[in-house]
């Protein structure tokens, strides 16, 4: 047995697990007001920006499979010290300009390497330091410390982009300040390891049967709302400042990032609700948020209606990405067995990633052949649909559509007998005068 399952962690523990997956979150999102500017530095296509943030993503499946399960044969910390440094190498090559644009690619990839294999840890870091009355705490505390990180990282960057002389150099180089000093407070702190070394394999997914109903549910609901967020994070920069061309890194950094620090705070109501209600109701403010952007790009809207209308529908799809997010790991979390937690929580994290790399990747194949901006309506066009279908399905899972065999043999033999309405009436009322008597046999049934 790993003596994660025996000795809880200190308090400072949880601090620090926070601390990183904040950190990390933040590195890995920070970018996204910058995207405008990285393209014109660069002189990249629309399609080539896209790419960029997609690199991201598709390195971020893999590691998430590869090394799932390394902090349980590695330990923690050193799992978590090398995730931090391979974000903080990931972060440098945006912020040295000689590298070209061959290390903006090389940085992306090692940002979502790094973040693939140190989310887990992390995680369980927070989880082993949950106290013993309050175990769900390491959990929740966790997934709020990584949406709220995705969230003050473009904050961060757009403000120092704005405030600085050097707007693509200064924002990295702070990031990497910070994940020196988290890379210092994690190897000064003393993490338990395991009693018995467990052999390092990949994680790859499994889902048991009984359960695979509520994991596709779960899926979906993630899929649709990380397919929402990925929409802010990768290109509502772009099309702001196509639609708002004085719109700047700190305007486009404050609109991606409340998004997600809207998320982090509507899951801290979000347990009022059971899974399945949380997840419809996610799933019904994000079709207003998209909505909200399709309208913000009518032609008759000044620049300040747009910004308000962009602005509602960034705190709509926060709310609801917070919602459906928590429904979701929730209802899963429930069901999942202890024994197969690493496969479920590695599959159902494939289709939350799978979601936040789609807008990327479909617009940027939209946008071989059109404006950018006609590209990501088209997309959240399609994405307002998807939303719109996907919004019942959480409460028809639970509702009994179909009926069953002996209900429909019952309604098909109403239909041949004409009579058998009256035969039943006629029973019932033999029954209700033997009521009516003493010994009968519906006075003993209800005695």
């Amino acid at each position: 047995m790993p003596e994660y399952a025996r000795i809880r962690g200190s308090r400072r523990q949880m601090w620090f697990g926070s601390l990183v997956l904040l950190v990390l979150s933040a590195a890995a999102n920070m970018a996204s007001p910058l995207y405008p500017l990285l393209q014109d530095a660069y002189g990249m296509s629309d399609t080539l920006m896209t790419a960029l943030y997609a690199t991201y993503v598709l390195s971020c499946l893999p590691s998430l499979l590869l090394f799932g399960s390394a902090a349980d044969a590695f330990g923690r910390k050193p799992v978590l010290l090398a995730a931090i440094g391979l974000v903080g190498l990931g972060t440098a090559g945006f912020g040295l300009n000689g590298l070209g644009t061959a290390g903006l690619f090389a940085g992306r990839a090692l940002v979502g390497i790094g973040l693939g294999l140190g989310t887990g840890a992390g995680i369980a870091l927070m989880v082993e330091a949950s106290p013993a009355r309050k175990a769900w705490l390491g959990t929740t505390s966790a997934t709020i410390s990584f949406v709220l990180g995705s969230g003050l990282g473009p904050i961060l960057a757009g403000a120092v982009s704005a405030l600085s002389g050097a707007p693509l150099v200064l924002p990295f180089m702070v990031m990497c300040a910070m994940t020196a000093i988290v890379m210092i407070l994690i190897a000064a702190m003393p993490l338990h390891r395991p009693f018995t070394r467990q052999r390092w394999r990949p994680t790859w997914p499994s889902v048991p049967g009984p359960m695979r109903m509520n994991f596709n549910i779960a899926a979906l609901t993630g899929f649709v709302g990380w397919t929402a967020l990925g929409l802010f994070l990768a290109l509502l920069p772009s099309m702001a400042q196509s639609i708002l061309p004085k719109s700047g890194t700190l305007s486009s950094g404050v609109i991606v990032g409340s998004v997600l620090v809207v998320s982090a705070a509507s899951q801290l109501v979000a347990p009022k609700f059971r899974p399945r209600a949380a997840q419809t109701l996610g799933l019904t403010l994000m079709g207003l948020g998209a909505a909200l952007l399709l309208g913000s790009n009518l032609p008759t809207i000044g620049p300040d209606a747009v910004t308000s209308i962009m602005v509602i529908a960034a705190v709509a799809t926060g709310t609801g990405h917070g919602l459906s997010y928590w429904g979701a790991n929730r209802e899963i979390d429930v069901l999942t067995p202890t024994k197969n937690r690493a496969g479920i929580s590695a599959a159902l994290y494939l289709a939350f990633y799978a979601g936040a790399g789609a807008p990327a990747v479909v617009v940027g194949i939209l946008a071989l052949s059109m404006p950018l901006v006609v590209a990501t309506m088209i997309f959240t066009l399609a994405l307002l649909l998807a939303t719109i279908v996907a919004i019942p399905v959480p409460v028809l899972a639970q509702t009994v559509v179909r009926q069953s065999r002996a209900a429909s043999a019952m309604s098909a033999e109403d239909g041949r007998e004409g009579d058998s309405g009256t035969i039943r009436e006629s029973t019932t009322a033999d029954r209700s005068s033997q009521a009516a008597r003493p010994g009968g046999t519906a006075s003993v049934l209800e005695s």
